[in-house]
């Protein structure tokens, strides 16, 4: 009994003493006097247990809310944003597979928070096109590496999630202001590559999306639509057309496409949020009109797709200052008009780097 009472402290211990001496006294009124007492009150610095419970959490670390770090959907753009000193780095590799095509999209893509809830990402993508048969003649085909249209995004978060746990509480919704620069080759194009020298469609784009993100523990649902403005531009002959089936003939052509309308959105369920492992069901489609919102009449084809996307996700490792998400699925055509039909693997990793400022659930 010495022993043990040695390792307690002694206000501890005067507590348990007063406690089993006077058991009529209680916790709720430190003046409450009994009968023989002679008016004394008992000197407990807490009037009640609700005190009690008070006291012991405010020495508690503060409620964070249901938010897994996951690599999340492919397509669907997430509504909350970086904290100002955080950071991550994306990857992406995207193999679109048509009959004789194989295109790799690897946009490398930085996200870092501002603060006052804007985020600043940019996206600068490599591109690999491989051709072949029926696209080539029998026996030949055609390589090219190389850089493709630079895209800068600034998001800003207007509300949050109001209850991880509530379906109908307010969802995470943002806006994303998108411009692209004609960072890729287009022009000047060699006829024995059979298009695979073209890395970009040689348009400056503006767009602005709109992005909802509502969890619901253990599920997470994911929304983007928007709409891409994408301004004329002079093309040569060989010039491959945004369907990535008709061909350009002139030597100096004036090209306005028509309006692009981007949607996308994805289901989550976050099966084990120590690992960030759980799996995406995604859609995610665009559709070009015959008519620009600023520039009139379209001489672009129109055309449209829709893909589903399940896939798949953990996270390792993950640490306070650093943590890894990877993810990998497949994209498998449901509709398409004028476009080619299109199976897509693709993969990612996002590093997480988290500032001093705020800690990073995705």
């Amino acid at each position: 009994m010495i022993r043990i009472l040695r390792g307690v402290p002694f206000f501890a211990f005067a507590l348990i003493l007063s406690v089993l001496l006077f058991p009529s006294r209680g916790f709720s009124d430190p003046t409450a006097i009994s009968p023989g007492s002679g008016g004394m009150a008992l000197p407990f610095p807490f009037s009640s247990d609700e005190d009690i419970s008070k006291g012991f959490q405010a020495l508690a670390p503060p409620f964070l809310p249901w938010g897994p770090n996951t690599s999340g959907p492919f397509f669907t753009g997430t509504a909350e944003v970086e904290p100002i000193g955080s950071w991550y780095l994306e990857p992406f590799v995207y193999d679109s597979i048509s009959p004789g095509s194989s295109s790799y999209y690897m946009p490398m893509r930085l996200a870092v928070g501002l603060g006052h809830n804007l985020e600043l990402d940019t996206f600068i993508p490599l591109i690999d096109n491989v051709e072949g048969p029926p696209i080539t003649p029998s026996g030949q085909s055609a390589n090219h590496f190389g850089v493709g249209n630079t895209h800068f995004e600034v998001k800003w978060q207007i509300a949050s999630d109001e209850d991880v746990y509530l379906p109908l509480a307010r969802p995470s919704v943002a806006l994303t202001f998108d411009f692209w620069v004609p960072s890729g080759q287009y022009q000047n194009l060699n006829p024995q590559q059979y298009g695979a020298d073209q890395l970009g469609n040689g348009t400056f784009n503006e767009a602005i999306m709109l992005l909802v993100r509502k969890h619901v523990k253990p599920f997470m649902f994911y929304l983007q639509v928007g709409d891409i403005v994408e301004n004329p531009t002079t093309v040569g002959a060989g010039y491959g057309y945004n369907n990535g089936i008709t061909q350009n003939a002139l030597p100096n052509d004036h090209v306005v496409d028509g309006n692009l309308l981007y949607y996308a959105g994805a289901f989550e369920h976050v099966i084990n949020t120590e690992w960030g492992a759980g799996y995406l069901l995604e859609v995610y489609g665009e559709s070009q009109s015959g008519q620009n919102l600023l520039f009139g009449a379209a001489n672009a084809p129109a055309w449209s797709f829709l893909w589903a996307a399940p896939e798949l996700e953990v996270t390792w490792p993950h640490t306070q200052k650093l943590s890894a998400t990877w993810g990998a699925g497949v994209a498998l055509p449901v509709y398409q008009s004028d476009y080619p039909r299109t199976v897509t693997p693709m993969g990612t990793v996002t590093v997480y780097f988290n500032g001093p400022f705020g800690y990073r659930g995705q």
